[in-house]
């Protein structure tokens, strides 16, 4: 019987050792108060798991879409317009003009022209034509700021082209007012009369006229008369009209054209003289000096006048000396120095202008001119000023060819051409 119990005794011992070897180190026992049967074990942190490649992760929220190529941008507010300025419309300054023909058998006619935009504010408005009889008007427009506010001060020009078609009659001259202003003139030629070129006619003499007193012209309203000749005879030239541009301040210059024929043919000998009276407008300042070019040559100089001096007369100047100067400068250009005096003094008389005319290929005639009172008992100065004049005889001489120059028929120079 004491076997037997202790044979049991060593088998439950045996028992609990392998089981305490089986919880190993962390199964050791703790203190218990409570009921060790009823009792669980301790709860352990978890492990982490893993999702395989086939389990779907839980759903994440949307995350922003950042494609730029399909996202649109998010709306911005929009920035207000800056305000556009009230424009007016004005007159556009002139500064050329030119009549285009083209066509053989009908004759096209257009008018170009240059017009200035004095301001970065300003914009090119337009032009509108229309006749009346034999004149055509053209007005030209730009578009200005209506109240002042800040623009470059850059002149820019505006160019453009009018068709004034060819309802024109052959013969007969057209007169082209450009603002109010004259601007050109043209003859019609009759296409039928063969073929024929516009060539530069040559000047025999210039004169600028002021109105007549009591005319009731403006006086600054000065006109030019031009004397030109037909070089290929009335059979085979044709006067056509002028062209005045204002391309400079002080400066004024008038082109003289004809047409003649291009084909070889016999001509008659009269060479016709052609006498035009050009008006040069009222857009002078009184007491400033303008100088008047005809095809290329220096023609004229004037001196406007002022409600002061509107009733005196134009005299020639005595004459004290002149010199002719010739330029270096390539092809060579040649001056005439002229001293002239004020025969009654600086109150009653001032400094006008000169004149230049070539009546011949080797003479070559100077005016020189001033204005003085009218009256002839009127106290003046007894100063005589002296006044000296520098006039341009241009380049057109032939090298080694003599010529000869007179100055109010009063002084006589000779040259000879380099």
């Amino acid at each position: 019987m004491k076997k037997a119990l202790t044979t049991g005794t060593v088998f439950l011992l045996a028992i609990l050792l392998l089981t305490a070897l089986a919880c190993g180190p962390a199964a050791t026992a703790e203190t218990s108060t409570g009921n060790p049967a009823t009792q669980g074990p301790a709860v352990q942190p978890a492990t982490p798991m893993q999702i395989p490649s086939t389990q779907k992760p839980a759903a994440q929220p949307d995350a922003p879409v950042e494609n730029p190529a399909t996202q649109e941008p998010a709306a911005q507010p929009e920035t207000p317009a800056a305000p556009q300025p009230d424009m007016v419309e004005k007159p556009a300054p002139i500064e050329g003009v030119e009549v285009i023909v083209s066509g053989e058998d009908a004759l096209r006619y257009d008018l170009k022209i240059d017009s200035g935009l004095p301001g970065g504010c300003v914009k090119f408005g337009g032009y509108t034509v229309s006749q009346e009889g034999n004149t055509v008007n053209v007005a030209v427009a730009n578009l200005e700021p209506a109240s002042p506010m800040p623009c470059t001060a850059i002149y820019g020009l505006h160019r453009g082209q009018i068709d004034l078609g060819s309802e024109f009659t052959p013969g007969e001259a057209y007169t082209v007012v450009v603002n109010g202003e004259t601007i050109n003139s043209f003859t019609v030629r009759n296409p039928k009369g063969g073929r024929m070129a516009q060539t530069l006619s040559p000047i025999e003499r210039t004169v600028v006229e002021a109105p007549a007193e009591g005319s009731g012209a403006e006086p600054s309203g000065y006109s030019l008369r031009v004397i030109s000749r037909l070089p290929m005879g009335s059979s085979c030239s044709q006067f056509n009209g002028y062209d005045i541009t204002r391309s400079a301040a002080g400066m004024i210059e008038v082109t003289v054209t004809h047409w003649e024929v291009t084909e070889v043919q016999s001509c008659t000998a009269d060479l016709p003289v052609v006498t035009t009276d050009i008006p040069l407008g009222a857009d002078f300042t009184p007491g400033e000096a303008y100088t008047v070019a005809v095809n290329g040559e220096t023609a004229n100089s004037f001196t406007a006048r002022g409600p002061e001096d509107r009733t005196w007369n134009v005299k020639q100047s005595p004459i004290r000396r002149a010199e002719i100067v010739i330029l270096e400068i390539f092809p060579p250009q040649y001056r005439l120095n002229v001293i002239s005096s004020l025969p009654r003094g600086s109150s009653c008389s001032r400094f006008n202008g000169y004149g230049v005319a070539r009546p011949s290929a080797n003479t070559i005639e100077v005016l020189v001119t001033h204005l003085e009172v009218a009256e002839d008992n009127v106290p003046c100065t007894r100063d005589l000023p002296v006044v000296e004049t520098a006039v341009s005889l241009g380049s057109n001489f032939d090298s080694g060819e003599e010529y000869i120059v007179t100055i109010n028929g009063q002084v006589t120079e000779t040259f000879k051409a380099q």
